[in-house]
């Protein structure tokens, strides 16, 4: 299924430079952050808050081989919120709220495996995008997690 004003096909690598890889991936990640709301973390150690216009945090994002192939690359973007010491996250709700907000932008989500039916309630939605990029959004009672892989590319 094509994604709203995405032109390319999924398979092949992205002709964007390394800059705009990032940037895609952290609007990706920065949006799903403000919509639920909190303070994220990177999983830096330590971790620190995520902002995606800090210039040294901007600079620490994983760059890797795509698929395991030496001659590609892609960012991979990941954050984190840990539930308060006497709260804990509502996973269906949270989740719900981010596939409402992915199927309201034109993707396609899909669920990684079946809901787990242990107490912490574990649910994981993911959005495949153009050049093997995706977002996801992991949720159970006790931490919440969005990752973006940025599009693939030559790796330069």
């Amino acid at each position: 299924m094509p994604h709203p004003g995405v032109n390319t096909p999924f398979d092949g690598l992205s002709t964007k430079p390394k800059a705009q890889l990032l940037d895609e991936a952290l609007e990706h990640v920065n949006e799903v952050a403000q919509l639920v709301g909190g303070e994220w973390l990177d999983v830096g150690i330590p971790p620190v808050a995520f902002d995606p216009a800090n210039p040294e945090q901007r600079a620490a994002w994983d760059w890797g081989p795509c698929d395991n192939k030496a001659t590609t690359g892609q960012y991979d973007v990941n954050v984190r919120q840990l539930a308060g010491p006497s709260s804990e996250f509502d996973p269906d709700a949270l989740s719900e709220k981010v596939r409402s907000y992915w199927e309201g932008l034109g993707y396609r989500v899909r669920q990684i495996g079946p809901a787990a039916q242990d107490s912490g309630g574990h649910r994981s939605i993911i959005v495949d995008l153009p050049h093997s990029a995706s977002i996801s959004f992991s949720a159970n009672t006790e931490i919440l997690g969005i990752s973006a892989s940025g599009e693939c590319t030559k790796w330069d």
